[in-house]
């Protein structure tokens, strides 16, 4: 898969037990992200989510299709671009 550093993110700690494993709020849950990532990592992240939103003309229906949030914090939004803003400003 071509952006699997966001799909890991989503499905893992965006997933069904996010609020039980990572935290209730997006900014808990990367925190624990950050923790458990070397700086490398988060640098590919970033390049992944850049890359991701310069490939997609209709970026709501691309996510939706290629990603699933099982839990969806209220400080990290539903539009998809609000959640890799969000993403984005808690990795740098």
């Amino acid at each position: 898969m071509r952006f699997e550093l966001i799909d890991h993110l989503t499905k893992v700690y965006f997933g069904q037990d996010a609020d039980i494993l990572f935290g209730e709020t997006g900014a808990e849950i990367m925190a624990s992200y950050r923790e458990s990532s070397t700086e490398a990592e988060l640098a590919a992240l970033r390049a992944e989510i850049a890359d991701y939103l310069g490939s997609h003309d209709d970026l709501e229906a691309a996510f939706a299709r290629d990603f699933s949030r099982d839990y969806i914090p209220e400080d990290f939004g539903t539009p998809a671009r609000q959640f890799l803003d969000s993403v984005l400003a808690a990795v740098q």
